[in-house]
């Protein structure tokens, strides 16, 4: 298995997803979810991460952080084991509790912490297991849109200092911004992250693969490859007609590549081809699941891949 790329810099931000082995609970009881808030309070402190958000669902968790110094692989490895390590002694089981390597996104904080803070809140909403993420007692929601306290690992101000400098209208201008979302959030993160596992614009991508990534060539890191990939939207698009004949498939084939392995946005790619932010997100969601039960396809789309040099 490929391992995932983790680029660690001081003052990075993260988005954590880290699920349970074979869709399994990690979560038995409130008991459970107090001991993984004790564990994350000590590691914070031990490796001054600080915490931006968190939830914690039936079968995952999600954490957005801040590494004060470049310690996230150490911090994470810590807090999954010791976990697990927890949990497998009180139910007295053996094995994996987590589902392989936990997801790790690269945030460019000033233009998506706030968003990123509402999907992480709005996850029991999505799940129905709560139809206001305040009734939601397992996420940091509530100490951002009142006065109760919040825990010690826990920050808050950087998020609300978005919204207003005045700590109680910023909390009501927060309460408005998530729940306005309800229903109608989820493209905003999960369409905006570049090669899977950076969320920010052209300017971050290219400040990432300068920084970190100009000298390697690790064959075993699929994303440092789609870092490099230099084809524009034109081209690929040129690539597609010399390859398929049937006019429609072409096309949604071009906006599926165009959005995946280029750094356009929704609405820039939409504007080309004159359709909505949200019909290529559609187009290439669709694509993605279809290639994945349609061998003829995947072959399809892999050859045009090669042979615009974008391939994983």
């Amino acid at each position: 298995m490929a391992r995932p790329l983790r680029i660690e810099y001081t003052g990075a931000f993260y988005h954590i997803i880290s699920r349970g082995n074979e869709e399994g609970k990690i979560f038995a009881s409130d008991f459970d979810r107090e001991k993984f808030l004790n564990y994350l309070k000590g590691l914070a402190l031990r490796y001054h991460i600080k915490i931006h958000a968190y939830c914690l669902m039936n079968n995952h968790y999600h954490l957005l952080l801040e590494t004060q110094k470049p310690n996230l692989i150490k911090m994470m490895h810590n807090l999954n084991s010791s976990y697990t390590a927890y949990f497998n002694a009180r139910y007295k089981r053996i094995g994996h509790l987590f589902q392989g390597r936990y997801k790790s996104i690269l945030v460019q904080a000033d233009q998506y912490l706030h968003s990123l803070s509402r999907y992480i809140h709005l996850n029991p909403v999505r799940a129905n297991i709560r139809k206001d993420p305040q009734d939601y007692p397992w996420s940091s929601y509530q100490y951002f849109i009142s006065d109760k306290k919040a825990p010690d690992f826990l920050t808050t101000e950087f998020i609300l200092s978005i919204f207003s400098k005045d700590r109680k209208k910023s909390q009501a201008l927060y309460e408005k911004f998530v729940k306005e979302a309800i229903g109608k959030e989820i493209g905003i993160i999960r369409e905006d992250i570049k090669r899977g596992f950076i969320l920010g614009d052209s300017d971050f991508v290219g400040w990432v693969r300068d920084k970190f990534l100009k000298n390697k060539a690790d064959k075993e890191i699929p994303q440092i490859k789609q870092l490099k990939v230099t084809r524009t939207p034109e081209e690929i698009g040129q690539i597609v007609k010399q390859h398929i004949d049937e006019e429609k498939l072409a096309r949604k084939i071009a906006i599926y590549l165009i959005h995946k392995y280029t750094e356009r946005k929704l609405s820039e790619i939409g504007q080309y081809y004159g359709i909505s932010d949200a019909g290529v997100s559609q187009i290439s969601h669709r694509l993605e699941k279809q290639r994945k039960g349609d061998k003829r396809l995947d072959l399809l789309i892999t050859k045009i891949e090669k042979m615009s040099n974008v391939e994983t």
